[in-house]
């Protein structure tokens, strides 16, 4: 049984946006986004319902399946080892290194003639080193799987994110104001053949009325507000002819991604994106997604580097890279997350609930990480004013 099952506090909601919501702004699509280094570069792409939904595809696609061992980073959350159960596979935890990086001797020495693929794990928007990977990949058969959940954007060695495995996947929802999405890509092999249907009518609805009304719910209104507001006043009407429609399509649940959960759902794995979501994505400015985030992570970088009780995770941040968060390593973490969490700060742990196989035997490292570590957002839909309210937060916490 896995630590997710623990239960968690209930805490305010965050007073300022934990993940990009639309604005006015958002949607200014530029000529040069097909320019832009990212998982998109890959010359094969499909947009799903979510990262896990797409991990489980590329498995699949693959040809992972019963007792066939996949290696996965013990600094991992459930989204991550879902999709290998789902397969009949059995997941396999090797290392990371206290900056994040893969431990490529631990790697080697998992490996067994059950060992069929690997998921690499780029963590926060830094961008791991496969080079020796790949290498054991090719040496041992193995499908290399880049998980670009956490680097959407973003390059190595002047090389796109995603375009080094055999497949890559990504969360489109943690990188653009989205209600649901994923990326499967693949430079190596043509994905044709994997099929996908339609979401149904009801949740194209929803998803519309809730990018709209989270954007409502943390006033960016814009030029666009009047509008908006017009739209949800209709939605309590059209919210009756969603429910007919949810009851005829005999469908009652959205992605699990999209309610915050953890979990996978097969019946959300051979889905499209939803239109409203994919839209979005097609039509946003990646320059401004790409400098924004760089610009909040600098600012966040300056406040907190010459603290005592904490320390950023990475010093230092390629300029290839584009991050997802701003991680900071607190010494004393739990008070501060609990004042954080308390006073309406966006604030979370990635591997908050490891596998109950990972100990401080097995990848000390992750144990460590997965306490130490909290994740303060930096997307491109923050405010100067925002990001000063949370600097503000953070070094009263932890001070």
């Amino acid at each position: 049984m896995s630590n997710l099952q623990t239960k968690r506090k209930d805490y305010p909601a965050p007073v300022i946006p934990m993940a990009p919501v639309i604005s006015e702004n958002s949607i200014q699509r530029s000529n040069l986004s097909s320019e832009i280094d990212s998982i998109l570069s890959c010359t094969e792409k499909l947009h799903v319902t979510s990262g896990r939904a797409a991990i489980a595809l590329a498995l699949k696609h693959a040809g992972i399946c019963e007792n066939d061992e996949v290696l996965i980073p013990a600094f991992h959350c459930e989204s991550m080892i879902s999709p290998v159960h789902w397969c009949s596979a059995i997941p396999v935890f090797y290392q990371v290194n206290i900056d994040t990086s893969i431990n490529n001797n631990d790697i080697e020495n998992k490996i067994t003639p059950l060992t069929k693929a690997i998921i690499v794990t780029h963590y926060f928007g830094s961008i791991q080193d496969l080079t020796q990977i790949k290498a054991l990949c090719t040496d041992n058969g193995m499908i290399l799987i880049e998980d670009c959940a956490h680097s959407f954007f973003g390059s190595k060695a002047g090389k796109a994110v995603g375009t080094q495995g055999d497949y890559a996947i990504a969360s489109s929802m943690k990188f653009f104001p989205c209600f649901d999405g994923g990326v499967i890509a693949s430079s190596k092999h043509s994905l044709h053949n994997i099929r996908l249907e339609s979401q149904p009518t009801s949740i194209q609805f929803k998803a519309f009325f809730n990018i709209a009304e989270r954007s409502m719910n943390y006033r960016r209104f814009g030029h666009i507000g009047k509008l908006l507001k017009v739209l949800l006043k209709a939605k309590e009407q059209m919210w009756k002819f969603i429910k007919k429609l949810r009851y005829s399509e005999r469908i009652t649940i959205s992605p699990p991604s999209s309610e915050g959960g953890y979990g996978l759902d097969e019946n959300w794995i051979h889905k499209r994106i939803s239109l409203p979501s994919l839209l979005v994505i097609k039509n946003s400015n990646y320059t401004r997604i790409i400098e924004k985030r760089r610009t909040h992570y600098n600012t966040l970088l300056n406040a907190f580097k010459n603290l005592k009780e904490a320390h950023p995770l990475f010093e230092t941040f390629n300029q290839e890279y584009v991050p997802l968060v701003f991680p900071l390593f607190v010494d004393e973490p739990e008070q501060v997350f609990e004042i954080l969490k308390q006073q309406g700060v966006p604030i979370w742990r990635f591997g908050e609930f490891l596998d109950e196989q990972i100990n401080n035997e097995l990848c000390p490292n992750s144990v460590t990480l997965s306490k130490h570590v909290l994740q303060f957002p930096c997307h491109q839909e923050l405010t100067t004013q925002e990001i000063e309210w949370m600097i503000e937060k953070i070094l009263h916490a932890i001070k």
